[in-house]
């Protein structure tokens, strides 16, 4: 069963925990509501237990559901009507020439009947664009294979709505793009199993190309999903100033939440995945651990975190 008793209340709304996976939501708006029971109906969980690549996708499946919902909206508001079709729901938007013209063929011209009636088709349908921000510590090398299980997992559902995805990498003292958005999924997934490991931690900068990256395709009609997966033991700051140091002593913790937080205010929806996660301290207001990091993106962003015991 996916909504157990068991909750874990520092790491927000747990939705499942089991002994090496927690899928927890810091926001539990409608939509979100919505698009949690329409993906978990059903489902089945094969002796109790649930893979963390499950996990991951179901994580995935439920934040491009609520980006779509959101690009629909956008759609309805401003999109090109592009042809009519018959009305599906109690409120529609009534295509005029298109109920006319069956009025006539109907002879029931100049009164219009129920049965004349057409609701305007409109173009797009909220596209997604996936930002994966990868982590590329050399502590992340026994994470990779479970997270590409999980993406490759939503890639045919993905390329039926034509969602891009794109890559940046966090490694050494800085970030990069090394896929930009795509539809070809399998473009970025081949570059997971060639990336390199380094013992620096620049996940700041990587969350802030993101976001900017994020901005852009929003710009080009794309709502975007970031991906943050990362183990939280980040060791580079930004290179900019940052403001006076309010949760950490840490330059590099706290250029992670001054980034959290411009996303936050963006209001873009982010997926956190911890890949080694742990039992919190009792002082949570402390950062110390990656967990707790983590866990705090995830709660300044209201988005969704997943741990994975490592």
């Amino acid at each position: 069963m996916l909504f157990g008793k068991r909750e874990v209340r520092e790491n927000g709304k747990a939705l499942f925990r089991s002994k090496r996976t927690l899928l927890s939501s810091y926001s539990m708006e409608p939509e979100r509501k919505k698009a949690i029971l329409s993906l978990t109906r059903g489902m089945k969980i094969k002796g109790g237990e649930i893979s963390p690549s499950q996990i991951v996708e179901l994580a995935i499946n439920i934040s491009r559901k609520i980006a779509r919902y959101k690009g629909r909206r956008k759609i309805n508001a401003s999109s090109q009507v592009i042809d009519f079709i018959l009305p599906r729901k109690k409120y529609f938007k009534i295509s005029i020439p298109a109920t006319l013209r069956r009025s006539a063929a109907s002879h029931h011209f100049p009164k219009v009947k129920a049965s004349d009636l057409r609701a305007s088709l409109q173009s797009g349908r909220g596209r997604v664009s996936l930002i994966i921000i990868l982590d590329s510590s050399a502590s992340m090398i026994y994470s990779i294979r479970g997270i590409l299980t999980a993406f490759k997992a939503i890639k045919n559902e993905a390329r039926k709505y034509r969602d891009r995805v794109s890559l940046i990498v966090s490694k050494g003292f800085g970030s990069a793009v090394a896929q930009y958005p795509t539809t070809n999924f399998n473009l970025v997934l081949s570059k997971f199993s060639v990336l390199g490991l380094d013992d620096f931690t620049p996940l700041a900068s990587g969350m802030y190309r993101g976001y900017d990256l994020a901005l852009r395709e929003r710009r080009k009609g794309y709502e975007p999903v970031i991906v943050v997966i990362s183990d939280g033991n980040v060791n580079v700051p930004l290179e900019r100033y940052l403001k006076e140091n309010t949760i950490s002593h840490d330059p590099a913790v706290e250029s992670v939440l001054e980034v959290a937080r411009l996303i936050a205010k963006s209001k873009i929806e982010t997926i956190v995945i911890n890949t080694r996660h742990r039992s919190q301290p009792k002082d949570s207001n402390i950062i110390v651990t990656g967990t707790q990091l983590l866990t705090r993106v995830a709660k300044i962003v209201k988005g969704t975190y997943v741990g994975i015991v490592g």
